[in-house]
């Protein structure tokens, strides 16, 4: 008996099984420290990554502009220091080099009701 040749492209990967905590609450609408149980079921598999293209800069005046596309960065024209913005911070990881890129299919979420992990004490 012969094992079937594997189809990469069809091949969704192994079934996996995640736990993921997750944490909200401590503001001044829900001051009780909340947590959330999520359980996920899927598969995943390894692809190749995706192409990712950022904006491109226009030096004008000790200034970076935006071209078209918008930008990200800014100079100081008294220091010539790049200031980064959370945009930027975005950007510069994904245009990074890509250490893996997983695919995940077949997903199944559970999500529990929050639990109350601290309680805000009504003395103050």
């Amino acid at each position: 008996m012969a094992m079937p040749t594997l189809d990469y492209k069809k091949w969704k990967g192994p079934a996996i099984k995640m736990s993921l905590p997750s944490y909200s609450g401590r503001t001044e609408y829900n001051p009780n420290l909340l947590k959330y149980s999520c359980q996920i079921e899927c598969r995943v598999r390894a692809v190749q990554p995706a192409k990712v293209s950022g904006p491109t800069l226009i030096l004008n005046n000790n200034r970076e502009r935006p071209s078209e596309h918008g930008s990200c960065n800014s100079v100081d024209s008294t220091t010539g220091d790049h200031r980064d913005n959370g945009e930027n911070l975005c950007l510069s990881v994904m245009l990074s080099k890509p250490i893996l890129a997983l695919e995940f299919s077949c997903l199944k979420m559970q999500v529990e009701a929050p639990t109350v992990v601290s309680p805000v004490s009504r003395n103050s």
